[in-house]
């Protein structure tokens, strides 16, 4: 038995998806990722996901991760390393935002994701 809690758990779970990412296990990383986001309840408003959400349906969204979770949809799909970024960067975002604290690999994947072009920020920078 262990005990937990949300910021925990949620924290255990985007780590993992980024460890799940770096092997390039993308299902495992989006499933990952997205449940530790769908942890964190939203303290602020200007996270990548809101902006996200500005553009696009909640379907659009979260298609993938659907796909992923459900068994309706079509049998086979192509996931982008594009689309796995997107949902750690989420998960991400909301964690710093929500609890105003980072780990080494937020910080280590923010780096990452900069060099590649993902993200102009540090994803761990403050938002308003």
């Amino acid at each position: 038995m262990i005990r937990t809690d949300k910021k925990l758990s949620s924290l255990r779970q985007i780590l993992a998806g980024i460890e799940h990412f770096e092997k390039k296990d993308y299902e495992c990383a989006i499933t990952l990722a997205a449940a530790g986001e769908g942890q964190i309840k939203e303290k602020t408003t200007t996270h990548f996901f809101q902006l996200i959400r500005a553009k696009f349906s909640k379907e659009e969204t979260n298609l993938v991760i659907n796909w992923l979770k459900h068994s309706s949809g079509p049998a086979q799909a192509e996931i982008t390393e594009q689309e796995v970024v997107v949902t750690i960067i989420r998960g991400i975002q909301k964690f710093v935002g929500t609890y105003e604290t980072t780990h080494v690999k937020f910080e280590q994947f923010s780096e990452w994701a900069m060099q590649r072009g993902y993200t102009k920020r540090p994803l761990t920078e403050k938002t308003a």
